[in-house]
């Protein structure tokens, strides 16, 4: 390194000031750095043990004070002067060459100088035509010792480039002084520097700074290569079922590129963009058509290179059919060709809210897949990504819609009624889609437990019914309920339409002093719900049933009819209880009836033992029956001589005292009573009653 005349006299004064302040040791420079066309410099040095000494640097950039910076100690927490080692310093004079050094002052306001570092100059020629500059530049060091790179590296900045790349364009040995480059830009300025890393000891830190030569800059420079092929990555269709183009280029600061497609006649060109790597065709429909696709580049210069070696086109996904009863789609679609590091496999990928979200039905390495779990009367979109082997290009086909429609999603059945009818039988009533849409077979399932059902009676579809009645014999419905529900099966040959589950009323009573008390399992399983319950009720002595009193649904499913006031009724009861059903969702109400059961009151009988038909009074001989039976009763009157003069089997009807219309004489007659306990035992009595005036 040169000292000059000024740095020997600076010297000297250190040397002095070194003596007065017990021979504090200056910086050492070690690196410059010229930048933003020489009007930035960074100095680079390391710093002696000495350097907590030093309140302030001084920096002399070719002998002129250019920036200085201040160091603080002595406080918790402070830092000094030793905690710097670069400082960036703008607005320099200009100059075909730099001498840096610093001025350091110690608290005593006593300085010394480090040594001078200067720059290394390049010289930049342009060559050919200005397609080629050479470059020229000395060495920053007489010898490079093993604190040195071994290389010089050569760095490029275009005029249209705010600052030069960090990556280098070349690299030459350290023995090398010079290096030609070919232009790459079209009457534009290239600038260069020339840069070599310098290593050093900042105290017990091994540090490494860029030793860079001053920049170079030629004008007008001219390209006259030929571009490299760019890459075409990829041929997808986008959300919009538009088909776009991704490439990229192969060498940086290309213009333009120019798209192509290939038809039988040739490679036409369709379109040349500027300042972006994708391109959209505003022609073809992606849902049917497929191009082939290649591009070149352009650059400043107008140099295009070759087209793309292998050309590229979309792939179009059809829905080749859907599958109801399996709730499947199948598709296909035309294969990737000439995909970047070739095709490792394809992903289906489906969305059910249009688009909205996407996920991963399924992959493929052929050209067809088959979606399935799909729901009926959904809509669904779906496309196919292609994906390259290690993962880093995919393309995409066109979007499909499609639904999977069918009616066998709508079969449905309802059960209208579980009945018990005239006490032989369980009627049930099945509403079916069968008047719109047809199935195979309705099938009654039973269930004495409301959850273990077992298949108990089939019908075929009676075309355009769509009411079935089935009936259960089998059924114990006096002692048990019995839980139904049915199902169609689809043309799809499943099990659709499980209705809802239903089951028989199952109605006890007891007699309890004139009273007949009544219980139910009310009835469960109607869409509309329970109204009410009616109680019918049948005696002895009535052809038909009755209703006797209704009860809203859902407050009581017991009742106890008194029945004190009719003894002369006879001593049996029927009874069942019919289920009203408020209106359902189909617009209709059902009702449902439940066994009957017979309750027997017990006899009551006083005979008197005598009477006078003549009389205002007991003009009849005739039991008191009280809940007598018609069944098995038979009141009798004979003479003493055993002659049978008066014979009934009505509990209620009595003797008058005539024979053949003829008031019989004076006397005692013998009667003779048979009938009927509530559990059927058979009751005699005889006794005498006198006939009197």
């Amino acid at each position: 390194m040169r000292l000059t005349v000024k740095k020997i006299i600076l010297t000297g004064l250190c040397l002095a000031a070194v003596v007065a302040s017990f021979a504090w040791q200056p910086p050492k420079m070690q690196c410059l750095k010229l930048m933003n066309n020489n009007t930035r410099i960074k100095m680079a040095w390391s710093n002696s043990s000495d350097c907590s000494h030093f309140r302030i640097y001084y920096f002399y950039i070719n002998g002129v004070l250019c920036d200085s910076l201040t160091g603080y100690s002595g406080t918790s927490g402070s830092y000094t002067l030793c905690d710097y080692g670069t400082q960036e310093i703008n607005n320099i004079p200009t100059a075909s060459e730099y001498h840096c050094y610093i001025v350091a002052v110690d608290s005593n306001n006593v300085s010394c100088t480090s040594d001078t570092i200067h720059s290394f100059s390049l010289t930049v020629t342009p060559q050919a035509g200005n397609t080629m500059a050479f470059l020229q530049w000395e060495s920053p060091t007489s010898s490079f010792d093993n604190s040195w790179g071994t290389t010089f590296n050569i760095y490029k900045k275009r005029g249209f480039e705010a600052d030069f790349p960090a990556d280098p364009i070349a690299t030459v040995p350290n023995s090398q002084r010079s290096y030609t480059d070919t232009s790459d830009v079209c009457d534009n300025t290239l600038s260069y520097q020339v840069g070599i890393t310098h290593k050093y000891m900042d105290g017990n830190i091994e540090t490494q700074c860029p030793f860079m030569t001053t920049i170079g800059s030629v004008d007008h420079m001219v390209d006259r290569i030929t571009p490299a092929p760019p890459v075409l990555d990829s041929v997808t269709v986008t959300a919009d079922n538009e088909v776009m183009l991704g490439f990229h280029e192969t060498e940086p600061n290309m213009m333009a590129f120019i798209i192509y497609y290939i038809n039988p006649n040739g490679t036409i060109p369709l379109d040349t963009i500027y300042g972006q790597t994708f391109w959209t065709d505003p022609v073809i429909d992606p849902t049917f058509d497929s191009r082939l696709y290649r591009i070149a580049t352009m650059d400043s210069c107008g140099n295009v290179s070759p087209m793309t070696n292998n050309q590229q086109g979309n792939m179009v996904l059809h829905l080749q059919s859907s599958d109801a009863c399996h709730k499947t789609a199948s598709l296909s679609w035309s294969a990737y060709a000439n995909l970047v590091n070739g095709i490792d496999h394809y992903e289906v990928m489906l969305s059910g809210d249009d688009g909205q979200s996407w996920t991963l039905a399924g992959t493929s390495t052929n050209t067809s897949y088959t979606v399935g779990n799909l729901s009926f009367n959904q809509d669904y979109l779906v496309y196919v990504r292609v994906v390259n082997t290690g993962g880093s290009v995919t393309a995409s086909t066109n979007r499909v819609n499609f639904e999977i429609t069918s009616d066998e999603s709508q079969d449905f059945t309802y059960l209208r009624s579980v009945s018990v009818i005239d006490n032989e039988y369980i009627r049930v009533r099945a509403l079916t889609s069968g008047d719109t849409l047809p199935f195979v077979s309705i099938t009654l399932q039973r269930s004495e437990d409301g959850v273990t059902f077992e298949n108990f009676r089939t019908q075929s579809f009676i075309p355009g019914a769509d009411n079935y009645t089935f009936y259960d014999s089998l059924a114990d419905f006096s002692r048990r309920m019995y839980y139904y529900r049915t199902f169609v099966t689809n043309s799809c040959g499943s099990e659709a339409g499980f209705s809802n589950i239903a089951h028989n009323i199952l109605l006890h009573g007891e007699n309890n002093a004139q009273n007949n008390i009544l219980t139910w399992y009310g009835y469960d399983g109607w869409d509309g719900g329970v109204s009410g319950y009616y109680i019918l009720r049948k005696m002895e002595s009535e052809e038909l049933f009755n209703t006797v009193n209704d009860i809203p649904g859902g407050t009581t499913n017991n009742y106890s009819d008194d029945i004190s006031a009719m003894y002369e009724s006879g001593s049996k009861f029927l009874y069942y209880v019919e289920a009203q059903e408020d209106l359902n969702s189909y617009g209709f109400t059902e009702t449902s009836l439940s066994n009957q059961i017979q309750l027997i009151q017990p006899p009551t009988i006083y005979v008197p033992n005598a009477f006078r038909p003549l009389g205002a009074n007991n003009k009849v001989f005739k039991p008191v029956n009280s809940f007598v039976s018609n069944d098995g009763y038979k009141f009798s009157i004979y003479t003493r001589q055993g002659e049978l003069i008066f014979v009934t089997t009505n509990p209620q009807e009595g003797w008058d005292g005539k024979v053949n219309g003829v008031l019989v004489p004076l006397n005692v007659y013998v009667w003779y009573m048979e009938y009927k306990m509530p559990d059927g035992t058979e009751m005699e009595r005889t006794g005498t009653v006198t006939l009197v005036k």
